[in-house]
């Protein structure tokens, strides 16, 4: 563990205790190297702490820790949690510890192969991400995204038992999307529109999902309602004068925010131009990986 970072006596106990503790120092260095804040590196470890100690109960080896074992640890026995104080309970906390948990032991070498391309799950995933991919176009960010949900509420119902659909039921759907302890309505709508998406997929493949696609919950969403379409001229000039002033890469700045106003591209579409994607005796740009997939 990071010398830097104390954590309560009883879950450091829970640490060394458990068939994680020649991991502890590699986790918290691997905190440290995400520049993960102080108070985020405590958590991160009293999570894991929760996850060690009951790992130790069920016996668990730690050949068997991967993707499976955090879905049955998330939606299995935070449910119906009693584990002693202190423990951390919040899903969304136990879920991103326990991720870059399972990239340190990935990195070592150990833990379950996650989702072994002969599971089931594994199978669907792929078939899943590749109509995404070549059906509808999607981002690699949105088809990572999209994945992990939907395996994470597929490992939840299935393990490395076949996938069927007609087993899970509409309450099930809602209870997935909502939480146990429910979930901010951004979440909701993200969580959301990933299983839509999947039921979408699994229609065109000739399953009848419509009672299910019914049940997801839909949450009103108003946190940018208040941010204009556009800027006005005025506020254009504005922030174009505001590189008058100098500061570090500021011509960097300058020439992105010029391609975001004049040309009107993604943010992702500028971050991702290099000078030799730039034709400057004809005055184009050439776009490679954009939303859709194409090169413009």
């Amino acid at each position: 563990m990071s010398q830097e970072i104390v954590i309560q006596s009883q879950p450091r106990l829970w640490l060394e205790d458990s068939i994680l503790q020649p991991y502890v120092s590699r986790y918290g260095a691997h905190l440290c190297r995400g520049r993960y804040a102080p108070s985020s590196q405590r958590v991160y470890l009293c999570c894991v702490a929760h996850f060690a100690y009951w790992l130790t109960a069920k016996r668990c080896n730690l050949s068997a820790i991967g993707e499976a074992m955090v879905a049955r640890f998330l939606f299995e026995h935070l449910p119906v949690c009693s584990c002693p104080y202190p423990v951390r309970r919040l899903r969304h906390e136990l879920r991103a510890a326990l991720a870059q948990l399972l990239e340190v032991l990935r990195a070592e070498g150990m833990g379950a192969q996650d989702l072994a391309s002969d599971t089931a799950v594994a199978q669907e995933l792929a078939r899943f991400d590749k109509h995404m991919r070549d059906v509808w176009g999607l981002a690699d960010s949105t088809r990572r995204q999209r994945g992990r949900i939907i395996g994470e509420f597929l490992l939840a119902h299935f393990s490395d038992q076949p996938v069927t659909l007609s087993k899970i039921g509409a309450t099930a759907v809602r209870r997935f999307v909502l939480g146990e302890h429910g979930r901010s309505p951004g979440t909701i709508r993200v969580i959301g529109g990933a299983v839509g998406c999947y039921l979408r997929f699994r229609s065109m493949s000739g399953d009848r999902v419509s009672a299910l696609t019914a049940a997801i919950p839909r949450a009103a969403h108003w946190r940018l309602a208040s941010l204009p379409e556009v800027l006005t001229n005025a506020e254009i000039d504005e922030l174009l004068q505001s590189f008058d002033q100098p500061f570090p890469s500021r011509r960097r700045a300058y020439a992105m925010t010029r391609c975001l106003i004049d040309l009107g591209l993604r943010s992702s579409e500028v971050v991702n131009l290099r000078l030799k994607d730039i034709n400057w005796a004809e005055g184009t740009i050439c776009l490679i990986g954009t939303k859709g997939r194409r090169a413009d």
